[in-house]
Parts: C-alpha cells; structure tokens; sequence
C-alpha cells in the first residue's frame, strides 16, 4: 500500500527527470505550484504522475519511485478518492507513493472520486517495466569502403613504406642493443 504524505508537486514544481504528467488527453490545469502542467481529464477527476505516462502507461523500473496523485477539489460536495489496482479496491487517499515499485505493484490504476452526487472515475493509468523497442534485424554482408580501399600503385607503395618502416624499426632496436653490449664490455674491460 502507498502512504500519503504532503504532495512532492507543491514542493519540487519541475523535477529534474520528467515532468508530473499524463498524455492521454491532455488539458492545462491550474497546479498546486500556482502554475501550468499538462494533466489526465476524465469527468472532473484529474490524474498527475511521476514519472509521466505516455498513452495512459507509465514505465518504471523495479525498486524505483512511482507517484500517482488525484486531483478532485472542484468536485462538490467534497469527494472521498479511492483507488484500484487492476479492479480490486487499494488504497484511500488523494495520492499514492510507492517508494520501492515491486511486481506487485504493477497493474492498472483508477482513482474515483465518490460523493452524494456519484462516482467519478478518472482514466486509467498502467504501470508496467520498461520494454525494449529494438526489433531483430537480419545480417547483411558489409561491403567495403571506396574510400578505405587501396590497389594499383598505391597499394605497392603502402607495402613498399610499411616494410621500410618495419627494418628500420628493427634496425633500431639491433642498433641499441648493440651499443649497450659495447658499453658493458668497456667497461668490464676497465673494471677487471
């Protein structure tokens, strides 16, 4: 179950990672903040979340923060809001925090307020894992570079300054150990 404390929305108007926001059909609504953020309309009973839901589904990792929040203060006389996890009855109160989003956690969500006059349902709102989008390609073989591609002269002269490069590295390394044997020597020789 999800407490209820004061709403994050009023304290932290933008969080940094996305917005408090539904798009199924988006309205302006007057925030807690003072300002403007779009929100979830379903015959007066307004949905805000966090992260936002894209097309009524939120996408969220296990052990990761989900808040759903039910806005109904115009509804008079004043509405108790009461929640649902895939049909079944959940939990009372204007929001839910789940702090640690769990398998059992995920599902769909209506919030409805009721009063004397009705019931009013907001629209539905599924929170479920993130799923990758990538469809498998088939192989297909890679053709080579025009660009990276040498032949004719060019590529002789490639082999020709490769291996001149290659002797004269060794060459070097000849060179040196020959020099460090002489030295030893000498002084060995000057030594003994």
């Amino acid at each position: 179950r999800g407490t209820k404390p004061q709403s994050p929305f009023s304290q932290n108007p933008a969080p940094a990672c996305s917005p408090p926001t539904t798009t199924t059909n988006p309205v302006l609504a007057k925030g807690t903040v003072g300002g403007q953020f779009p929100a979830q309309a379903s015959r007066g009973v307004m949905l805000l979340t966090f992260p936002s839901a894209v097309q009524g589904i939120i996408q969220s990792g296990l052990n990761y923060s989900v808040i759903l929040e039910c806005l109904a203060s115009h509804i008079t006389p004043t509405p108790v809001l009461h929640w649902t996890l895939d049909g079944e009855p959940y939990d009372t109160g204007n929001m839910l925090i789940i702090r640690r989003l769990s398998w059992g956690h995920l599902g769909t969500y209506v919030c409805t307020a009721k009063n004397s006059q009705g019931e009013y349902p907001s629209n539905p709102v599924t929170i479920s894992l993130p799923q990758d989008n990538v469809e498998p390609t088939e192989a297909e073989p890679i053709e080579p570079d025009p660009v990276l591609s040498v032949s004719g002269g060019a590529a002789v002269a490639l082999l020709v300054a490769a291996n001149v490069g290659a002797m004269m590295l060794i060459g070097g390394v000849g060179f040196t150990i020959v020099q460090s044997l002489r030295i030893h020597r000498r002084r060995l020789r000057m030594c003994c």
